[in-house]
């Protein structure tokens, strides 16, 4: 079996990317018409405006915009549905895979590289993030160029790759903030290896020109700290955080659900991958600082005074090192294992290949669980811990509908978002522009924008007879608000998909009749 897969080594080590990427993009498509929830429904409104719109939007918001740039560059040669809009995240986490599999074969051998990317490749956090539209999937090939190009640098000693590594750094930088905490991972590495030697002139010149690279979007991201409030909608950082950031990792569930034999397959799964980890210390200190030191340094600014800031997504890079780390200790405890001296005869429980057996489902079992929390859970959001499930809200509204082809007023701008992903000409999604409290940079869009927006509420009514009015169901009373009088209710419904998602109230208003 050696000699087979050594005769083929080259033809394998070109297949293998390329199956592990086909793997990975059918596990995120079996997902990608789930509903969209708000941060999606916000990049897909940012396509209908030029890139200068984009640019002075996103400088109110809180991201940088180099991936709304590319998402907009997408929409306009693929089309703007969703599902289609998503596919370039998938896309793009399918080269980041590709990326670390060259980084761990570059360091590890093709053994590793195989087992680490296909880890990647059906891990469960990844693999929800691959199915949705946002930035975080180019973040992970970001990074994880920028890691295989810092090796290549450090060992390399040209400075093409230190010029190529400060790039990847700006670019970082341009797609989410959070990147800067890889670098300073990155930097912890460069620290261990170099020691006193880290200030050298390479290595400085390097992140100068990756400031350099970045200095354009500054002023906005001076704005952006002075005008958003960062933290509105962000939890403390506590204990329960901290373990449903561990729980989320490998078995992608909140730390309060993981309970019974989950939790059990959790715990045992911890266990062995810290301590193949604390075997394997020495040749996983780029690993382990990728993994370990954005924690570290998001929890300490999360401490107050300071805001918090820990939002497990946002540092997606580091849970999927976990992933990198279980492929490579796996095959360097099997390399150890079958290549042990041992005596002729041992009892079946003693056998090498059995404790190389038991590691392995261990790490499968516990990504297999997650995967069907993926799927079952859906676009659930664990900071809020909201289901979206707007488009299955519209199409209960378009069913009521029953051709009449009315238009859909949201109750407000947040669900507005949600719907006008979905929104047609037979069933146009509007929101109200009298009610909307501009009040967060995300809104900014709807404010200078006119598409879905009532701004004449009188002169829109007076050209209809009936609407559908649409939100989520107040906790005291029982209707809606509809800030007019002379229209009466003449249908309701109430929905509420599951125990995860919110309760909506569908209502059709009518003109009563003088």
């Amino acid at each position: 079996m050696k000699k087979f897969f050594q005769e083929r080594k080259r033809i394998i080590c070109i297949l293998a990317p390329a199956v592990i990427g086909l793997v990975y993009l059918l596990l995120c498509f079996l997902n990608m018409r789930q509903s969209i929830w708000f941060d999606e429904s916000y990049s897909a409104y940012l396509m209908r405006f030029d890139f200068g719109k984009i640019w002075e939007f996103t400088s109110l918001d809180v991201h940088p915009p180099l991936y709304y740039f590319l998402l907009k560059i997408w929409a306009h040669l693929f089309g703007h549905e969703v599902a289609t809009l998503r596919v370039m995240s998938a896309l793009i986490g399918a080269l980041a895979i590709l990326f670390i599999y060259l980084w761990v074969k570059y360091k590890y051998g093709a053994a590793a590289a195989i087992v680490s990317s296909f880890m990647v490749a059906i891990s469960p956090i990844f693999v929800r993030y691959g199915q949705e539209m946002r930035m975080y999937t180019l973040v992970m090939l970001i990074i994880f160029a920028a890691t295989y190009v810092l090796q290549l640098a450090v060992d390399n000693k040209k400075k093409r790759w230190w010029i190529i590594y400060a790039i990847l750094v700006a670019a970082g930088m341009w797609t989410h903030y959070f990147c800067a905490f890889a670098w300073v991972a990155h930097l912890v590495y460069l620290a261990i290896i170099y020691k006193k030697k880290l200030f050298q002139k390479k290595i400085v010149l390097t992140y100068i020109l990756a400031v350099a690279l970045f200095i354009p979007w500054m002023p906005s991201l001076w704005a952006q700290t002075k005008s958003v409030q960062q933290s509105f909608w962000i939890g403390d950082t506590s204990v329960e955080s901290l373990a449903s950031y561990a729980t989320e990792t490998l078995v992608y569930n909140r730390a309060s659900e993981t309970k019974g034999w989950l939790l059990v397959l959790f715990l045992v799964a911890s266990i062995v991958i810290v301590s193949l980890l604390i075997r394997y210390r020495k040749k996983l200190s780029m690993l382990i600082t990728l993994a370990v030191v954005p924690i570290i340094v998001l929890v300490l600014l999360s401490m107050p005074p300071l805001e918090p800031m820990f939002v497990s997504r946002y540092v997606l890079y580091s849970m999927v090192a976990i992933y990198i780390i279980e492929g490579i200790t796996l095959v360097l405890y099997t390399r150890e294992k079958l290549n042990a001296k041992k005596p002729k005869k041992l009892h079946w429980y003693k056998r090498p290949t059995v404790a190389i057996a038991c590691v392995a489902i261990i790490m499968l079992g516990t990504t297999i669980c997650g995967l069907v929390s993926v799927y079952s859970y859906g676009n659930y959001n664990f900071v809020t811990y909201k289901k979206s499930t707007s488009k299955d809200l519209l199409d209960n509204v378009i069913t009521l509908d029953n051709y009449e082809n009315l238009p859909i007023i949201s109750q407000d701008s947040w669900l507005y978002y949600d719907l006008s992903a979905y929104t047609s000409a037979e069933h146009p999604v509007l929101f109200i522009d009298e009610i909307t409290e501009y009040e967060y940079g995300s809104q900014i869009p709807l404010q200078q924008s006119y598409f879905g927006k009532i701004s004449d509420l009188d002169k829109f009514l007076e050209s209809h007879d009936a609407i559908w009015f649409v939100g989520i169901q107040p906790e005291d009373r029982e209707d809606l608000e509809f800030p007019r009088e002379g229209w009466r209710v003449s249908m309701r419904s109430n929905l509420q998909f599951d125990d995860r998602s919110d309760a909506y109230q569908i209502l059709k208003l009518e003109k009563e009749q003088i």
